[in-house]
């Protein structure tokens, strides 16, 4: 208890000294604006994103810390993109990239996943858009894929943390029927990119704890619907193909591994209840040869009327079901393409033995406030608690511990340059308190993550 008091006094603190604003999108990246009558058919920008970030007594499952303990390091990042307007009816999109890093403390060694400067350059994205008749759009080649919050896909490449996010797929969207659209998914990525200019070799998959040279692919059909007032709603089938077997060299012996075919069912509803009352619901069931799981993510938030703050209280409970051992079946949520920071930075190290931002076996109340300060900055503050639904880790216990977030983000200007730039940022703090799940040892060293951004984009 004394830890918890001081892990919320800490967030208080932060809350009252650190600034914030205009709130990241999930993918962290800009969007085109269409192109005006007497523009040039030819459109370019970029972005600078600068990062400072330290953590440290994150837990793993078996009893150790992730990535050695603590960790501090920086991260550069640049992006270039450009697109054309060939026709009325056909784009070309394409957007490279480059990050590298500098280090204080870390448990990697040198070499091909060093990340020294300057890196290797990535086609981020590489795609065409076609409008092939009235009721039907393709988009082919390398891309972004967000759909809802997330919890199913947002994420290709989740090993390179959030220095891209691209889906090399093919989607048809079809908008013939009033109120609805329905996209068609095709999506094979490899885990190394055969496109990277100076290829560092790396697993952007992240697949497993350890290396993994396959690739993941699949596809499916989501569908998005508003003829119901009030009650937008979103369904999806998604199916991920049998994976490439790795073989896991952090066991002793070696243990060969062997996915099998996985489907997905799913529906989002965003039921407005008043003008201050809204809410998410997601569901999700997979299935598949012995395959069961599912996932809950449920949200009401509550806009408070006449604060000068606008602020928003939210009442939440996300949950992902776990393999029970003592089956033989798989009852383990598996997070398809949503391998990404989801609910918490910090946490999301704490799957690193099980691959890169692998959600699973997790039930966690939350409590979200997000306020605005000043016109410029945003605040906002999450505090759950964190279970196990299989009693799995070496603590033997089903509690995985208090987990607080607090997110500052700020613009400091705009036009500052060119028109329509942005200079920005965040201050980010999260912390955690070991529950039982975990050991003695481990719940007796709380978790830390703190992160710093700067960010310009024109």
């Amino acid at each position: 208890m004394k830890k918890i008091k001081f892990l919320c006094a800490l967030l208080l603190c932060g809350a009252v000294c650190s600034q914030a604003a205009d709130p990241e999108t999930a993918a962290d990246t800009k969007k085109a604006v269409p192109e005006a009558a007497g523009q040039s058919r030819f459109r370019w920008g970029g972005d600078i994103r600068l990062r400072s970030v330290y953590f440290d007594n994150i837990p793993l499952p078996m009893g150790a810390e992730t990535r050695g303990g603590a960790n501090s390091f920086q991260r550069y990042r640049t992006r270039l993109w450009g697109e054309y307007q060939a026709t009325e009816n056909l784009k070309f999109h394409g957007r490279i990239i480059n990050e590298f890093r500098t280090w204080q403390n870390r448990s990697k060694t040198a070499g091909s996943s060093a990340w020294n400067a300057l890196d290797e350059i990535v086609i981020d994205n590489l795609y065409i858009d076609w409008d092939a008749t009235e009721n039907w759009s393709v988009r082919a080649g390398r891309q972004d894929l967000i759909y809802g919050t997330g919890k199913v896909i947002l994420d290709g490449t989740p090993k390179d943390g959030s220095r891209t996010i691209y889906f090399d797929a093919v989607k048809a969207t079809y908008s013939g029927i009033q109120d609805t659209t329905i996209d068609f998914l095709g999506i094979y990525t490899r885990a190394e990119d055969p496109l990277a200019i100076h290829s560092e070799e790396r697993d952007l998959v992240g697949k497993t704890g350890s290396y993994y040279g396959g690739a993941e692919a699949g596809g499916g059909i989501y569908l998005k619907n508003q003829s119901i007032e009030g009650l937008p709603l979103e369904a999806y089938y998604l199916y991920k193909a049998k994976e490439e077997a790795w073989i896991d060299t952090t066991t002793t012996p070696t243990v060969l591994y062997d996915d099998q075919d996985r489907h997905t069912v799913g529906t989002r509803l965003m039921q407005k209840f008043t003008d201050d009352i809204d809410s998410n619901l997601e569901l999700a069931y997979q299935f598949g040869d012995n395959i069961s799981a599912y996932m809950v993510d449920a949200l009401i938030n509550w806009h408070i009327p006449d604060c000068p703050m606008k602020s928003t209280l939210g009442l939440g409970w996300y949950y992902l079901s776990g393999d029970d051992p003592s089956t033989s079946d798989d009852e383990g949520w598996n997070p398809l393409w949503a391998r990404w920071p989801q609910y918490s930075e910090l946490y999301i190290y704490a799957f690193d033995a099980e691959g890169a931002g692998r959600w699973s076996n997790l039930s966690m109340p939350h409590v979200d406030f997000t306020f605005h300060p000043h016109e410029k900055v945003q605040t906002s503050l999450m505090l759950g608690y964190m279970f196990a639904p299989e009693e799995d880790g070496v603590g033997g216990g089903d509690e995985r511990g208090f987990l607080a977030t607090l997110k500052n983000t700020f613009t400091l200007k705009k036009n500052m340059l060119t028109k329509g730039d942005k200079l920005g940022g965040h201050i980010l703090f999260e912390a955690m308190d070991p529950g039982n799940y975990y050991s003695e040892d481990q719940q007796n060293h709380p978790a830390l993550f703190a992160r710093v951004e700067l960010n310009y984009s024109f």
